[in-house]
């Protein structure tokens, strides 16, 4: 019987963990990021003072709107100051087409509103007899409507109209553009490009070339009043006014109240 050692294939074992030893250190070796040239320090410019932040906010002496409101008087009709609505020709024929399909019930045909909660738009949003919450930050006033949870914005800040890139619109839209200023303690807001769509209070058209002007004033630390300014030549041979009072509220956590679930429920999509 022929014994067969085992010693030449130890030293080929070993031949073969060399080699794996080497082959790990170089490439451990080649796996070290290459070490560049250092750059000579960078040679930057002194550093400018920050530019002033323009203001947000109106004077500190601006009165404070902010709380819960409601309509003092519910009323689904603006009032002429003068009496009765100057009417044009064409704005007194639009007004009855309004009567006539409002006595028909074509809802949809005049009132989006009623017939598909659409936002009620400029100033009937603020006829309604729900509460509303005005919230002050940063030079913008935001109300916050019981009804519906519906939202508008006056911008009383630095932009104007023409830096206002929402102002460029491609279409009217529903509570159209909200632009305003302080004129001592009050808040001048002007409201374009208002969809024709919507209406005034529960009948008054107006066409998109419509501007609202509103003056908010504190009467007192409970009573704020709003007048409002229609301008629209198409429908009316001369502006005219109306005045809105609103009286401070509890602040309490507002109920739902939601525009599809009135309908449902069988009751007046919109608050009368």
């Amino acid at each position: 019987m022929v014994t067969i050692k085992s010693r030449p294939r130890r030293r080929i074992g070993a031949v073969i963990a060399g080699f794996l030893a080497a082959t790990a250190v170089a490439g451990a070796a080649s796996a070290q990021p290459a070490q560049l040239p250092a750059l000579p320090p960078a040679s930057l410019p002194p550093a400018s003072p920050p530019a002033p932040i323009p203001p947000l906010m109106a004077p500190a002496n601006m009165p404070n709107f902010e709380g819960t409101w409601k309509l003092a008087t519910p009323t689904k009709t603006l009032k002429p100051a003068s009496g009765q609505v100057p009417f044009t020709a064409e704005g007194r024929k639009q007004y009855e087409e309004n009567k006539r399909l409002k006595a028909k019930g074509a809802l949809d045909d005049y009132d989006i509103t009623l017939s598909r909660c659409n936002n009620p738009g400029v100033p009937r949003l603020m006829l309604t007899p729900s509460r509303f919450k005005i919230w002050q930050r940063f030079g913008v006033l935001t109300f916050d409507f019981e009804w519906n949870r519906a939202l508008r914005q006056i911008n009383a800040g630095t932009m104007q109209p023409k830096d206002d890139p929402i102002g460029r619109r491609l279409a009217p839209s529903m509570t159209g553009t909200s632009v305003g200023h302080w004129e001592g303690d009050t808040l001048v807001a002007q409201t374009t490009n208002l969809s024709d769509r919507t209406l005034l209070d529960d009948l008054l058209p107006h066409t998109v070339d419509i501007k609202v002007t509103e003056r908010f004033r504190l009467i007192d630390a409970d009573t704020l009043e709003e007048r409002i300014t229609i301008d629209d030549p198409a429908y009316f041979t001369q502006p005219w006014e109306t005045v809105l009072i609103f009286k401070r509220q509890q602040p309490v956590l507002f109920r739902e109240d939601i525009c599809l679930d009135r309908r449902e429920a069988g009751q007046p999509a919109f608050p009368q």
